[in-house]
């Protein structure tokens, strides 16, 4: 099992989660935050926090030292200025990847966006969110580590494991999914045993739909 693993974006909704469920498999994460303050009253000594922002490459080196996987649950807040999704979603996650590369962590699960392969989509109105995640993407997939590239149907708070999971590839489908679903594949992908390099959609399943809630990514094509 990895233990060595670091949480980006650790004090949003899914990134909470994220720490929860490490906390949860007796793992202690280490999180990476602008907030040290906000971080550590979340969770006081159960969690390594760390000081560090994604638009500058040199803050994230000290939270990457020495581990062995990433986890970024990083998001925009703003269409605009400096917390944009240029500046976030792209050279926030190619921060990370290049820090990450540069600290010998062997693992990478981003979590991007359905529907990023499609410019017309109505949430490319705000920045260019969409175009600036699959950048982010891109700048994963071009690096030398493990990875996988989880893209989650818009996010809804509630609670996981209530409704079957529906994955797919190739940026063909549109749907919703549990934050808390979302997170919990997303530490699936990190515990994958074999080497992993790939990209999915997830979405919640139509009633119909038989498939079973439990992510096979040896039934997944390679990137």
């Amino acid at each position: 099992m990895i233990k060595k693993i670091l949480v980006a974006g650790a004090t949003g909704r899914t990134g909470r989660l994220i720490i929860e469920k490490l906390l949860h498999q007796g793992i202690k994460p280490r999180s990476l935050v602008r907030d040290l303050t906000e971080a550590q009253a979340l969770w006081g000594d159960a969690v390594d926090c760390y000081p560090g922002d994604v638009r500058d490459t040199a803050t994230l080196l000290p939270a990457a030292s020495g581990m062995d996987a990433l986890v970024s649950a990083i998001g925009a807040s703003s269409p605009v200025g400096k917390n944009c999704p240029k500046r976030v979603d792209y050279e926030g996650v190619a921060n990370l990847v290049e820090a990450a590369g540069a600290s010998g962590v062997k693992r990478f699960i981003l979590i991007s966006s359905i529907a990023v392969t499609r410019p017309d989509h109505p949430m490319n109105c705000f920045g260019n969110i969409l175009k600036w995640k699959f950048k982010g993407e891109e700048a994963l997939r071009g690096s030398s580590m493990d990875y996988g590239i989880i893209r989650p149907g818009g996010l809804k708070d509630t609670p996981g494991g209530q409704r079957q999971l529906a994955f797919s590839q190739g940026d063909k489908v549109l749907g919703m999914v549990s934050r808390s679903d979302l997170a919990e594949i997303s530490l699936q992908a990190l515990q994958y045993s074999q080497p992993l390099r790939v990209t999915f959609e997830v979405i919640e399943a139509e009633p119909e739909d038989n498939r079973q809630a439990q992510l096979e990514f040896t039934a997944l094509a390679m990137d």
